[in-house]
Order: C-alpha cells, then structure tokens, then sequence
C-alpha cells in the first residue's frame, strides 16, 4: 500500500524552534528553526518513507472561528520574532526537496491537513494516510487509514498513534476528541468548554455517553451538582465542540502527482545545505551521494550547527565582557535551566475556592452587562461573534467603520476605542471583553491546570521570547493581570500554605535605568541618580512644570512617554493611548527628545548598528538578528526598529533577573548544596542561605518579578539577601534598586522594610 504523509508545518515548525538551541549560521542568520523542521523532515522521510508528500500552514489572516468566537486564541502569544524571521528559509528548504505546500486565508493548517486526507481517501482506496504533526487536534482525524506521527517530549522523539493508541491514552475514540474539548475545552486555543468540568470528568462524560449530545440527552442520570454545571455551559459546550472541530471541506484540490517523493534536485538541496551550513545534515538526504558532492574545504561549514562550541562566533554568538568579566549567555541559560525544572516541580499553591467564588461574582456581573447591551442595541445576539457585532454596529447603528480586515469591518479592541464617544453601547462592548477574557482565560482555565496537590506546575522556557525573557506555558503564568481592580482580583487566588508568607521581589522600573545607563542622558542620569520620581521628572522636564507641582494627569503623560520610548511608539499610537489629538502626542513626543536628546542619539546610534551589523546585543552579549531592517516592506522595516531599539534594554533586563536568580538559588541552596560539602557552607559567605533552603524556595518569575514561599521567622534574612543579590545582578551607572513586599497571597502584599 502506497503512503501520503501530510504534514502540519506550523506546529511542527513551532515545536522545532523551541526545541532547538538559537543556533546561527557564521554570516549570523539565525537558522535554528530551519534546522529543526529539516531535521523532523529528513526524519519523516527516512521512518516513514512516503511515496508522497505535502505540507500545510496557518496564513496570518482571521479564521472563521475568529468570526465564530472572539476569544478563539487569545491567549496565544504573538509568534517570536526571531521564528517569523526563518520562515522564508523553511519554505526555501520545502521548495528544494519539490514539497506542495497548501495555505488558504480564512482557514488553519489543520483545516487544510484535514481536507487533504478526506480528498486522498475518496481519490486513492489503497493509500494509508500518515499526518505529521505537533498538535493533538489532528487526532480527532484518526481511523482505520488515517494515523498521525507525533512528537513526543522532543523533537527526535515520535510516536504513531492510530486508532489502539489513541484510545489507550484517552480513554475514547478519536472521533470523540472534540465531544471531550466540548466539555473540558483547551486551553491552548483558548476554547472555554463548560466551566466547572474537568479532563477528569469529561473523561468519565465521553466514555459513557460518547458524545456532547448524548451527554445532555441523558443529564437526568447524571448527580444533581454536575447537571447542574452541565446546564448553565450548554451554550458553551456546543460552541466548543464546534470550535474544536476540523473543517474538512476547504475549498482545495489535491494532486497526488505533484506529492511525489524523490523527485527533487538533489544538487538544489546540497547547495541550500551548505549555504544554511547544515553539514551533518547532507548525509541523510535520501538518494544524495555524499562522497561526490561533498567537498572536505566547503565555505560556511567550518562548523556543524548540531555539534557547534555555544561560545563561538557561528554557534550563539552571545558572549561579551561585563565589567572586566566575560560574560556568555548560552552558559547563563544553562545555570538558569535546573532552576525552572525546580520551580515546575514546586508550583504555585491556588486558592479554588476564591476562584469558584471570583467566577460566580464575573459571571453575574457579565450576565447583567450582555442585558443592558441587548437593552441599548433593542435586541439579542451573539456577542463573541465578530460578524454579528458588525452588522449590529455598523449596518443598525450606522457607526463609521474604522478598518477593514480580509474577513470583513473590524470590531477588534483597536476599532472599539476609536468608535468609543460614538455610542453608549461600545463602552459596554469593552467591558463585556474585559470580563469575558479574565473569566476564560483565567477564572475558569486555571483550575483545569491544578493539580492534585493544589498547586499549578506550570512549564518554564528560558528563552521563550526574542529578547531572551523567560516564558511560561500549561498554563501561561506571565500574563496573570496586574492592573485594574478585576484584573488584580486574579493575584488574589495565589497564595501560599497555612504557616508561609508570600515575598515578592521586583525590580523598579528597571528598562528606564538600563535606558538612562546606555543613552547616558544627562537629563535621566540624574533623575536616578538623585532619587527623584522619573515619571514626575519627565513630565516636569515635557511641561516646563517644577517636580513638586506636577499633577497626577501630567505624571501618567510622563510615565506614558518614558514607556513609549523604550517601544518605540509613534504618534499615531500614543494618541490613542492617551486619548489626545495627533499633534499634541506628536508635540510631546517632540519635547521629550528635546529634553533628553542624548536618547534619541543613543537610538539613531543603535539603528546605525543594527542596519550595519545585521543584529542588536545586551550588555551581556546577548545577540538579536532583525533581517527586518533590511526589508523594503515599511511595516516590517518600523518593526524591526522598534525590536532593536528594545532589545538592548530588555534583553539586558533579562539577562539580569537570570542572573540574580542563579544567584539567589546559589544561596538557597537549590545549586550549591548538590554541588558543595555541608561543612563548606560556612565557609562561602555566598552559601549564607543554604540552611534556609528548605524554609524558602522560589516558585515563580514574572517578567521583573521574583516570588517566594518562605516560612515567616527567616524572611526577612531572605529578603535581605533577595534584594543584594538583585541590585547586585548588573552595575549600573544608576541606582539599581528591588521592591519588596510580603503577604499571604499575591495581591494582599505589605512593603517590607530591610
């Protein structure tokens, strides 16, 4: 029997980026992604040996869901820059190797992944159909000719789940898989199933009655609590089924032909290998005679991406010297590494009962909202869906229409401020969305990731953004709301066990003191330096106004610019932030470079070297490659402006705060008690805190932010020895200063004063 493999490009190419080092070639294009997905590639080809392939991806543009759900993916972070940046290299290696490649606006790979097999099914009866994929909704896909081929923990690590092996791990049949998200939803798409059940029970609910229809066809069988939970997420049950489901009638054809493996230029490959210097690569390129076309002198391949040193000049290239120090992140991230696997391990404790309590209170608040929307608009309608809020805004209201997208008139959160004076109703609208989102994401999601002990084990990836930050996913811990009062009430339901304090320690405003620190503006340099109020200080130097007279307004239009600087922002956008016409933003942003002028030289400078050098670093040798610079589209040209001049000041932030966490650890006790004798403890007044090690521990790390469960008799010594080794991460030509502040949950914090 002949065999199509199908492959899902996005997840796979996703999954290779995180799973390989951030590798580049000795010109310094960043090439670990390529590498990655080459590498899934040229493995699918050598264990499956297709007779034909093809591979299918997401397109930028809004989904249908989108139109179905506005909270489809909202959780989702952008894709890193770093990753957009390879994916013409991808699309260069799928070319050589003469692979179909398959994308259509409107619709996502696995749509196109979905429909291929159907169309292969009906057109060849003798094919068996092999989908390659990172991503666990191809499995609903899943029959008697249809497997799919997974990566398990890794990206060399795979498995083929056919119809046994799925119902071995699930506990159902793959057609069910959606009936399952119905209830329990996903997190990862950010689809909400129905609030109150989890994968547990879902389970349970689809082993006995297959499917969500059957499910409340029979919710008179079911125990008064979960019928009852049952009853009040039916709507939601329904639509989460529909999200989850695989459209499989994509308007695409499918020429099995122009699918067939082999028939390549294998001279095309060599030359693109060489030229990516994927030279341990070459060999496993089917049919290609490696003793005739490889040359033992080739140009670029010095060194192999998959054996490179880190600290050489092709591998990372991120070393630089740091006070008189020579400082190499690759060796950093290294450190931080067990650190993350240690604070997985510990989790974060989460107070259930405040959440129930939190969602009853949101969910009554929303219901009351959706009434008076439907009050001032005269009539029911979907209020996720896109569609109908267009219809109901522009074509019965008559409200202008902002923007236009490939789907139709906008009414995403951009659009709704701009129309905000314009109706009662968009106030309503925006409110709507903020409640919605905090419940979905987080009131009714975060309990689905608690585990038996009670606590969140999040996954923490140390370089999860361009600029090196830490992320976090399963679930993504980084963007638990700060502000607003119901945004706060979230930290509320982090807490720690009965006999702990929580200590929270936080940089303060640490991208300005990088900023003041590699601008060397006189201006900021002594607005640090004296200890003044930077927001105050900016406003005062923008409205010719003395610090002590400054209002509230003028601070926060202070404390706006300085944070607009950092990222970049035009005038465009700081009108809007602000909620002021285009030429007072454009004034104020005229003023600000007048009053810190060494700022804008110190950015017009960094531009100058990135245009020239193809990349940006932090003080610690951190690199970025921004290919964007050279680009002649303008949008992406002002992106990549805007990430080098950001790159430089948070990169180094989070440099720092990894740093200042391997040394805290180091103290606690987490690395150097495995590594150094009990009776050297003494002896190292770095290990002061090795005893303390079981008395507190590090559980999470939020952008600038470090938190930890101590007991309360030593938390100020800890606290004490948090703030050194925080403020003592990186010099700087500014006060480096650490907030501290404990408590019993993480938004019930007190300062603590050393």
């Amino acid at each position: 029997m002949k065999r199509l493999v199908l492959v899902d490009g996005n997840a796979l190419l996703h999954r290779a980026y995180h799973a390989t080092p951030p590798l580049s070639t000795s010109k310094g294009e960043l090439v670990n992604a390529v590498y990655g997905f080459t590498l899934i590639l040229l493995k699918t080809l050598e264990e499956l040996q297709p007779d034909y392939l093809a591979v299918a991806w997401d397109t930028r543009a809004p989904t249908f869901r989108h139109g179905e759900f506005e909270g489809y993916k909202a959780t989702r972070k952008q894709a890193d820059d770093a990753l957009v940046g390879q994916y013409d290299r991808v699309h260069e290696v799928l070319k050589a190797f003469n692979v179909p490649e398959f994308k259509l606006p409107g619709f996502e790979a696995d749509d196109l992944v979905g429909t291929l097999a159907r169309l292969a099914e009906k057109k060849e009866k003798a094919l068996e159909i092999i989908i390659a994929t990172g991503d666990r909704d191809m499995m609903q896909l899943i029959n008697k000719r249809i497997k799919v081929f997974m990566p398990r923990k890794t990206i060399s690590d795979v498995g083929m789940y056919g119809g046994e092996e799925f119902a071995l791990r699930f506990g159902f049949a793959p057609k069910n898989l959606v009936d399952y998200k119905g209830l329990a939803g996903d997190a990862s798409d950010n689809i909400p199933g129905v609030p109150g059940v989890g994968e547990v029970t879902a389970t349970k609910l689809i082993q006995q009655y297959e499917t969500v229809e059957k499910v409340y066809k029979h919710l008179h069988e079911l125990p008064e609590k979960l019928r009852k939970t049952l009853e009040e997420g039916k709507e939601s049950a329904f639509q989460s089924k529909k999200l989850a489901t695989l459209e499989t009638e994509v308007p695409i054809k499918l020429d099995l032909l122009a699918c067939r493996v082999h028939d390549f230029d294998k001279e095309k490959v060599r030359s693109l290998f060489e030229e990516l210097e994927f030279r341990s690569l070459l060999n496993r390129v089917p049919g290609l005679d490696i003793l005739k076309s490889y040359s033992p002198v080739i140009p670029g391949l010095t060194r192999d991406l998959e054996t490179m040193d880190s600290g050489s000049e092709a591998g990372m290239t991120r070393g630089s010297e740091n006070g008189g120090v020579v400082q190499n992140t690759t060796d950093l991230d290294h450190e931080v590494e067990p650190i993350l696997k240690r604070m997985s391990e510990v989790g974060v404790l989460v107070n259930l009962k405040f959440l129930k309590k939190l969602g009853k209170d949101l969910k009554s608040r929303l219901t009351k909202l959706e009434q008076e929307i439907y009050s001032r608009v005269g009539h029911e309608f979907n209020l996720n869906s896109p569609k109908q809020l267009s219809v109901v805004l522009f074509d019965e209201l008559n409200l202008p229409v902002i923007k236009k997208t490939k789907t139709g008139r906008s009414t995403d959160e951009e659009t709704l401020h701009e129309l905000f004076d314009h109706h009662p109703v968009i106030p309503l609208m925006l409110e709507y969305r903020q409640l919605f989102k905090l419940i979905s994401t987080y009131v009714d999601a975060l309990p689905k990731s608690v585990g038996q002990d009670g606590r969140i084990h999040s996954t923490f990836n140390v370089e999860g953004a361009a600029t090196g930050r830490l992320s976090s996913q399963n679930p993504n811990l980084q963007n638990i709301p700060v502000k607003g009062d119901i945004g706060g009430e979230i930290r509320r339901a982090f807490i720690v066990p009965k006999g702990k304090v929580l200590l929270a320690a936080d940089y303060s405003q640490i991208e300005l003191r990088i900023m003041a620190h590699l601008a060397q503006d006189p201006g900021l340099l002594k607005a640090f330096q004296a200890g003044i109020d930077i927001h105050a200080a900016t406003a005062s130097m923008i409205f010719k106004v003395p610090v002590e007279e400054i209002t509230k307004e003028q601070r926060r239009i202070g404390k706006t610019m300085n944070f607009a600087t950092l990222y970049g922002q035009g005038a465009h956008a700081l009108s809007r932030q602000l909620g002021v016409e285009y030429h007072i933003a454009r004034d104020y942003i005229e003023e600000y470079f007048a009053q810190f002028p060494k700022v804008k030289s110190w950015m017009h400078q960094t531009l100058e070297e990135a245009t020239k050098n193809g990349y940006v670093k932090t003080l610690w040798g951190r690199k970025r490659y921004i290919p964007e610079l050279q680009m002649s589209n303008r949008a992406l040209r002002a992106f990549g402006e805007r990430a080098a001049v950001n790159h430089p000041v948070q990169g180094t932030a989070a440099d720092m705060i990894k740093k200042a966490m391997v040394e805290i650890e180091k103290a606690l006790g987490g690395i150097a008690s495995s590594q150094t004798p009990r009776n050297d403890v003494i002896a190292n007044p770095d290990l002061i805190g090795v005893k303390q090690s079981q008395t507190c521990k590090m559980i999470l790390q939020v952008h600038d932010e470090l938190l930890f469960e101590c007991d309360p008799k030593g938390v100020k010594e800890t606290a004490k020895m948090v703030q050194e080794k925080m403020e003592g991460a990186l010099k700087l030509d500014v006060p480096v200063l650490v907030d501290l502040k404990v408590g019993k949950n993480w938004a019930d914090m007190e300062p603590l004063k050393i």
